[in-house]
C-alpha cells in the first residue's frame, strides 16, 4: 500500500472561493506553480453541489462572501465532507474571529494580505492532512475485505506468497517447519494453517519449547504416570495427549534437548508414545507445526539436533522473510497498529507524516513486526495528532549513530552461493545489532531485548549463537 504525498505529481485539486475575482486569480497562479489543480467560484452556492462527486485535496475560503457568512459554508462543506481540510480566508485578523472559524472546523486561517510562502506551506500541510485522512480510509476499507492473515500482516507479494502456502499446505497432513527471524509471525501463520485445515474443529496446543526448563520438557510434551518422578502426585496427560485430533505447535523446537529428540522421533513415524513412567502405548492423530528462527542445518552439524527429526519436521519448509524485505507492508502495519493502540492511549490520530513513514522504512527492523508495534505505541504515548519524525525513537530517526545498520561493514568469504552469502550477511548484520543494543543499554539484557523489540529469551539465545559475553562489551 503506497503512500500519497502532496507533491506536483500527485494533482491535487484546490477550490478557491472567494468574492474577489482577481484574489481568485491570483491564487490559482500560484498554486498551479506548485503542481495543484485549481478551480475557484465568487458563488459558495455554486461550488456546494460539487462536493458530492469531486475528491478534492483542500478548499480555501473567505470569511465573508459579499452579503454572505463563509462559517455557514463551511459548516454545510463539513456535513457533506467533515475529513476535507477548509482554510479561511480573512481580512479581520483578530483572536475572536481565528477561534470562531476553528471551532467550526477550519484547519487554519489565513489574513489578507498574506505571504506566498505562507499559503504554500499551509496548503501543503493542508494537502497533507487529506492524504492522511485517505490513507486511514483505505486500510479501513482494505482490512475490512482482507483475509485473516493480509488484515494481520500485510498485502505485499511475499505475503500473498505465504497465503497461497499456506492454503495449499491446510489441505493436507504433512508436518510443517516454519522458519525465519523472531517476530515474522510464525505462530501466525501456523495457527492460519490450523484453520484452514479439516482439523480446525479441533484443538489447536501452542508450545513454547525455549520457555520450558529442560528437565520438563519430556513431561510437558508425553505427559507422565503417578510416581514417574519426584513431584508426580497424579497421573497427567502431555500436549501431545491434548492436542489429539487438532494441531500442534512446536515452537522454537532447536530448544528441544537431544535425548527429547528421539523420541519425538519415533512419535513423528508412529503416532504412538508413552507417557513418562508409563508402559501403556497412547496412539493420537495431530498435525505437528514446527518453528525455529535458529539454523537447524548449522545445529545439526554439531551435533545439537539431529538430523532424521529435522527431515519429519521438513516436510513442507516455509520461510517467513523478515520486515526489511517487504517494507511496502509497513505503512499499512503502521496503521493498523495506530488504529490498534488509540483506545488504549486514550488519543485519536490521522496518521504518520511523510518523514516519520520514510524513516520507518528506511529501518532495519531486527525485533521485525513485534520491534514496530512497539515503536508505534512508544509514538503514540509522546505524540498527538499525527506520528511526526521527532516521536520516533532515537534508533529510527538517527540509525547511524545508533549502532544499526548504517554502520555495519560487512565482510562477505569470495564465491559463496548468493543465498549463504546473503544469510552470512544478516548474521554479521545481528550480531553489530545485539552488540550496539547491549552497549546502549549498559550490559542489561532486559533493557537490550526491548531496544530489539523481542523477547529476553530469545535475546539469550541469539548470545549463545553469536558468542557475545557481557564483560567484553562492559569490562
Amino acid at each position: 500500500m503506497g503512500i500519497r504525498y502532496p507533491d506536483a505529481l500527485m494533482g491535487d485539486t484546490i477550490y478557491v472561493i472567494d468574492d474577489e475575482k482577481e484574489l481568485c486569480l491570483t491564487l490559482k497562479k500560484v498554486l498551479e506553480a506548485e503542481g495543484y489543480q485549481v478551480h475557484w467560484t465568487t458563488d459558495p452556492e455554486e461550488f456546494l453541489p460539487r462536493l458530492h462527486d469531486s475528491r478534492l485535496s483542500c478548499i480555501l475560503l473567505d470569511l465573508k462572501l459579499g452579503g454572505k457568512d463563509g462559517l455557514v459554508c463551511l459548516r454545510k462543506i463539513h456535513e457533506t465532507d467533515p475529513h476535507l481540510p477548509v482554510v479561511m480566508i480573512t481580512a479581520y485578523e483578530t483572536v475572536k474571529t481565528a477561534v470562531e472559524a476553528m471551532k467550526a472546523g477550519a484547519f487554519h486561517y489565513l489574513s489578507k494580505p498574506f505571504d506566498n510562502e505562507e499559503l504554500k506551506t499551509l496548503v501543503g500541510k493542508a494537502v497533507e492532512l487529506r492524504h492522511l485522512c485517505w490513507e486511514l480510509e483505505d486500510f479501513r476499507n482494505r482490512a475490512a475485505n482482507a483475509s485473516d492473515l493480509e488484515f494481520t500482516m500485510g498485502h505485499s507479494n511475499a505475503v500473498q506468497g505465504l497465503i497461497r502456502q499456506c492454503a495449499a499446505v491446510a489441505r493436507t497432513d504433512v508436518n510443517v517447519l516454519l522458519t525465519g527471524e523472531s517476530g515474522t509471525g510464525k505462530e501466525l501463520i501456523a495457527n492460519s494453517i490450523h484453520q484452514l485445515s479439516a482439523r480446525k474443529d479441533g484443538p489447536w496446543v501452542p508450545v513454547d519449547c525455549a520457555s520450558i526448563p529442560e528437565s520438563l520438557i519430556e513431561s510437558e510434551l508425553f505427559g507422565h504416570e503417578k510416581g514417574a518422578f519426584t513431584g508426580a502426585h497424579a497421573a497427567q496427560k502431555g500436549k501431545l495427549e491434548k492436542a489429539d485430533g487438532g494441531t500442534l505447535f512446536l515452537d522454537e523446537v532447536s530448544n528441544i534437548p537431544f535425548n527429547v529428540q528421539a523420541k519425538l522421533l519415533r512419535f513423528l513415524e508412529t503416532h504412538t508414545f508413552e507417557r513418562l513412567g508409563g508402559r501403556q502405548t497412547v496412539a493420537i492423530s495431530m498435525r505437528v507445526v514446527a518453528a525455529t528462527n535458529r539454523e537447524l542445518p548449522q545445529l545439526i552439524k554439531e551435533e545439537r539436533f539431529r538430523q532424521d527429526l529435522f527431515h519429519r519436521f521438513n516436510e513442507f519448509p516455509l520461510r517467513l522473510p523478515p520486515l526489511r524485505e517487504r517494507v511496502e507492508d509497513i505503512p499499512y502495519l503502521s496503521l493498523k497498529f495506530l488504529n490498534d493502540f488509540q483506545e488504549q492511549v486514550g488519543k485519536t490520530f490521522s496518521g504518520f507524516s511523510r518523514q516519520a513513514l520514510e524513516a520507518l522504512q528506511s529501518y532495519p527492523w531486527p525485533g521485525n513486526v513485534r520491534e514496530l508495534r512497539n515503536v508505534v505505541k512508544r509514538a503514540m504515548v509522546v505524540g498527538s495528532g499525527t506520528i511526526e519524525k521527532a516521536d520516533l525513537p532515537d534508533e529510527i530517526r538517527n540509525p547511524s549513530a545508533s549502532g544499526t545498520h548504517q554502520g555495519v561493514i560487512v565482510s562477505i568469504k569470495p564465491g559463496l552461493p548468493l543465498f549463504q552469502a546473503t544469510r552470512e550477511a544478516v548474521s554479521m548484520v545481528e550480531k553489530e545489532l545485539i552488540r550496539g543494543a547491549l552497549q546502549r543499554a549498559e550490559g542489561r539484557r532486559g533493557k537490550a531485548a526491548d531496544l530489539l523489540g523481542i523477547d529476553e529469551k530469545t535475546l539469550y539465545n541469539k548470545l549463545k549463537e553469536y558468542k557475545i559475553y557481557l564483560w567484553q562489551l562492559t569490562g
